[in-house]
């Protein structure tokens, strides 16, 4: 398991009870490794060192940890049977993805999570923080690989909102490798929101 960019293994806190019946790795960055990295290849490496001596057979990564998870099959051959990530931008998309909860979440877990990201920010380089904004196409790592790559996420409480995958600005051959599912009644923090239906999609693909 991967978080993203500001986060921490805390985040998985509500999901992990439905995890329990999977041996479970839940990798956490050092604030050294964090504030020297100029961008997400540095934090692959990282992970790569620490965890590549390691047989996982699924890997499962939230937003950057979803690139992280990309980065580590095609560039550094490790082997998964399922590459599941968890509302992950391959691309810049569009104001539909860029929520971080439904309001009702937020009254929920605001202050969860936003002092978590206060805090964490400050172990992050801006140059770190420049490299993932809006400019950057990791759909390369995605066709360099022979196998489909799961992708989950929150439907913003719009489920029939038809233009969903288009909003996600990306071309048919990078779609044509994805299999995409939507999770209810959540946004980018998906593990939090709705842990209990995540992880029936979760499972679903696992264990299929």
């Amino acid at each position: 398991m991967l978080y993203g960019v500001n986060c921490t293994t805390k985040v998985w806190d509500d999901l992990k009870p439905y995890l329990s019946k999977y041996e479970t790795v839940y990798a956490e960055y050092p604030h050294e490794v964090t504030k020297c990295a100029d961008n997400v290849e540095a934090l692959t490496k990282w992970v790569y060192e620490n965890y590549g001596n390691q047989a996982f057979d699924v890997i499962i990564g939230h937003s950057l940890g979803g690139i992280i998870a990309l980065q580590l099959s095609a560039e550094y051959g490790m082997p998964f049977s399922r590459i599941i990530y968890l509302d992950t931008n391959l691309k810049p998309a569009n104001e539909f993805y860029r929520n971080l909860m439904t309001p009702q979440n937020m009254k929920r877990f605001g202050d969860i999570i936003l002092p978590m990201f206060k805090e964490e920010s400050q172990f992050y380089s801006q140059k770190f923080f420049d490299c993932i904004k809006d400019s950057f196409d990791y759909t390369p790592y995605l066709m360099r690989l022979d196998q489909k790559v799961y992708g989950i996420y929150g439907d913003r409480n719009r489920s029939d909102y038809k233009a969903r995958i288009d909003e996600l600005n990306l071309p048919d051959e990078v779609l044509e490798k994805l299999d995409l599912r939507f999770v209810s009644n959540a946004c980018h923090m998906i593990m939090m929101e709705n842990p209990a239906e995540l992880f029936e999609t979760l499972e679903e693909i696992i264990d299929s």
